[in-house]
């Protein structure tokens, strides 16, 4: 039964698929309003930009032929701006660590040179400060302590985010003085950079996926199938950046985007510093070790939401899970490998439960980093609290459904966008 926020917005909806798609709905539809159950003005907003990042796989706004990661063939950004929104969607390394992807998160938005560390670079043997990535052109230069933004992280995006506010922070060794500010030179920013933190289908504590699969390249294959991307052909310059300059990494001559993708994934899955690693159950545990409230900036708050498209089965010796109707095909079978394999990790040790499953991630794993760390979550009631995870409910979508792919219709493309506005009213109400 889906735990639902208090002061809920009533919207009426149509032109359901299902159900069992209605279920889904009404759970996005009745996300939290303003704290408080007041209206929000303009006056009362806090305008702090919201910034989006994407997870494993993912793009940026100008490639793909225009095919959204936030969206799909509609734009969710331009959609909050609409409403008047300060909104920025962000494209970092989409197979890269989550140090790499939040060191080009952070010069994206502010400006500069990207610069990995010394330190990360001589112990992982790639190149520090790749020409091909200087951003003269940031989403929000004057972002600093007076001048916070929201982050908003989809699945792999919001481990990102957390490595980000940790290095920001500086309350650890690892973390200072890592980031170089607008003169070039090293420093902690400090906390106050981040009003809010928000995570949407995020493995927090892994995905029995990348523990149960041999071939992580045909995961990445399957995320970009969703945006009909030709595997066998040749990719063109500026369709899709794998964005790994910091290895060296380029596509051959003659080279298919499925032989580059599995090349990638050759060379680069036995190491760290690479998203396969971070992404295993065992991977998120030593990064939740690292990168928990004790670590990030505690400033900040934090939210989380977790989705689910399977249904448990039970049999004589174990439940298991099977994927609904509902479902994306392109995920049945992955859906099927976490919510039946008879030997799984469960890095929470809750039992079966662990196998419910979006297509990709564990739902158990969305709600709080808990493997490795000190962390907690309680459930939202209406009342945004710090120092907690803000856990405000699971949903019934799958993996993609969330960020916009399958949504077939004008009323089930309505109602994530109501979604989203309803996540920014919420974001700009906070003090």
């Amino acid at each position: 039964m889906h735990r639902y926020p208090l002061s809920f917005s009533s919207i009426t909806t149509s032109l359901l698929r299902s159900t069992v798609f209605f279920i889904g709905i009404v759970s996005l539809l009745v996300l939290c309003a303003v704290p408080q159950g007041e209206a929000q003005t303009a006056e009362d907003r806090n305008r702090c930009p919201i910034i989006l990042v994407h997870g494993f796989g993912g793009w940026g706004p100008e490639e793909l032929n225009g095919y959204k990661y936030w969206g799909g063939i509609f734009d969710i950004q331009e959609e909050l701006r609409l409403a008047g929104y300060e909104v920025y969607t962000a494209h970092v390394g989409p197979f890269s660590s989550n140090w790499d992807r939040a060191i080009e998160l952070f010069y994206q938005i502010k400006g500069g040179q990207v610069d990995y560390g010394e330190e990360h670079c001589l112990r992982y043997g790639h190149v520090q400060r790749p020409a091909g990535k200087l951003f003269t052109n940031p989403l929000y230069p004057q972002w600093d302590a007076q001048h916070p933004v929201h982050l908003v992280g989809h699945s792999m995006g919001g481990q990102t985010i957390r490595m980000l506010a940790a290095l920001l922070a500086g309350k650890a060794a690892p973390y200072q003085n890592v980031l170089r500010d607008t003169n070039g030179a090293l420093f902690t920013p400090g906390e106050g950079w981040i009003k809010s933190i928000t995570t949407i289908a995020t493995p927090h504590n892994g995905t029995s996926l990348f523990d149960l699969t041999d071939n992580p390249a045909a995961i990445a294959a399957m995320i970009l199938g969703v945006a009909q991307v030709d595997m066998a052909g040749i990719v063109p310059d500026g369709f899709y950046g794998f964005d790994l300059d910091q290895w060296d990494i380029h596509p051959q001559e003659g080279e298919t985007t499925e032989e580059y993708l599995r090349r990638i994934f050759d060379l680069l899955s036995s190491s760290e510093d690479f998203s396969v690693y971070e992404l295993s159950t065992s991977g998120a545990q030593c990064f939740n070790a690292a990168v928990n409230l004790s670590t990030e900036d505690a400033s900040a708050y934090r939210f989380s939401f977790a989705v689910e498209q399977t249904v448990g089965q039970p049999y004589p010796d174990a439940l298991l899970y099977v994927p609904d109707l509902m479902m994306n095909p392109l995920m049945l079978n992955t859906a099927l490998l976490i919510g039946l394999s008879p030997s799984f990790t469960d890095p929470l040790d809750i039992g079966p439960r662990w196998r419910m499953n979006d297509g990709v991630v564990n739902t158990e794993s969305m709600k709080a980093p808990l493997a490795g760390c000190a962390d907690t979550f309680h459930e939202y009631d209406g009342i945004p609290q710090k120092g907690v995870w803000n856990f405000m409910g699971t949903f019934h979508y799958d993996h993609l459904d969330i960020i916009g792919h399958t949504q077939i219709t004008p009323a089930e493309r309505k109602t994530i966008i109501r979604f989203y506005l309803s996540l920014a009213e919420l974001l700009t109400s906070l003090e």
